[in-house]
């Protein structure tokens, strides 16, 4: 698939939602759109996956390097982050963002157990009934789905006005963190992937997913292939895992404002209740806020990066 033609779907998704050119009674059924999309295509990889021999018998090997990447993408975002909050500790006033919002307080893992399912019914699929025969097929209907997914993940975020309002409210100061936390997070796996062997143009791609892995492992699968699809997606669920092993250890050394960085994109939604217990209920808007930026990053980033 061509790259423009991702920046198109979601750029025209973004426009017809952030001009209001959608019919409201239709926006309700955007979900139903990236959901199916995401499912087909999740379930595609899963089925890719389960007919390459090769990616099969290197799968511990795919597990090794996913950790490494998923820890040196932490370890990278964790120090900008840090250093930043040292050097800006005086003037950098994190309570100025304190929220009494109470929500949030449960982590729901339903989502990522049935994204977990749909590949492992892709995978047991691919296993006993696909061969590289089917796979042009797979192809085909995996590139229209997303198509439809970028153009639906544009509408969510043309439809999102409430980061624009915080930047506003807030300053741009709290768009400093999510930019840290990307910057960080691709250099930590470009020097993490220099040592295994993999180009940088490699390691920044599979770095930018930011704890998104339902959606880079996909990108970078249709883009580049299923292999580095694959450490793309496990680099992700790592990096989720990680972060709640991780995040007090973190928060006690660094301080709270370096206890947004491991999430990346999911301090808007999964890892949100852990950042509030941890660093505080001051740290809710900029988490959800640096979430929103990452996330909105994610289908930006991964592809621009694997094509330099």
């Amino acid at each position: 698939m061509e790259t423009w033609i991702i920046f198109f779907s979601l750029g025209s998704g973004f426009l017809i939602a952030y001009l209001s050119l959608l019919n409201k009674r239709l926006i309700k059924y955007n979900k139903y759109l990236t959901n199916g999309g995401l499912l087909i295509l999740l379930f595609s990889m899963g089925s890719k996956i389960g007919v390459n021999d090769k990616v099969l018998s290197e799968i511990s090997q795919i597990g090794f390097k996913a950790v490494l990447f998923a820890l040196s993408s932490i370890m990278g975002s964790v120090f900008l982050v840090y250093i930043f909050s040292q050097k800006k500790s005086k003037n950098y006033d994190t309570n100025q963002f304190t929220s009494r919002d109470k929500g949030g307080e449960k982590v729901n893992y339903k989502d990522t157990i049935i994204i977990a399912f749909t590949v492992i019914a892709g995978l047991i699929t691919g296993l006993l009934f696909l061969n590289s025969v089917h796979i042009s097929l797979i192809n085909t209907i995996s590139s229209y789905a997303l198509i439809l997914l970028l153009f639906g993940v544009g509408i969510d975020i043309g439809l999102n006005k409430e980061m624009l309002k915080n930047l506003i409210k807030y300053g741009w100061n709290i768009i400093i963190i999510p930019i840290l936390i990307a910057i960080g997070s691709i250099l930590g796996t470009v020097i993490a992937g220099f040592v295994i062997g993999f180009s940088f143009n490699e390691s920044a791609a599979v770095g930018a997913g930011f704890g998104w892995y339902s959606l880079s492992g996909i990108i970078l699968s249709q883009l580049h292939s299923v292999e580095l699809g694959s450490i793309a997606f496990l680099t992700n669920i790592f990096r989720e895992f990680l972060t709640f092993l991780i995040l007090p250890f973190v928060v006690k050394k660094f301080g709270n404002s370096a206890g947004i960085a491991p999430g990346g994109a999911t301090t808007m939604d999964v890892t949100l209740p852990l950042i509030k217990k941890v660093a505080g209920e001051e740290m809710v808007i900029p988490a959800l806020v640096s979430g929103m930026v990452l996330t909105t990053l994610v289908p930006i980033l991964v592809p621009f990066l694997i094509k330099l």
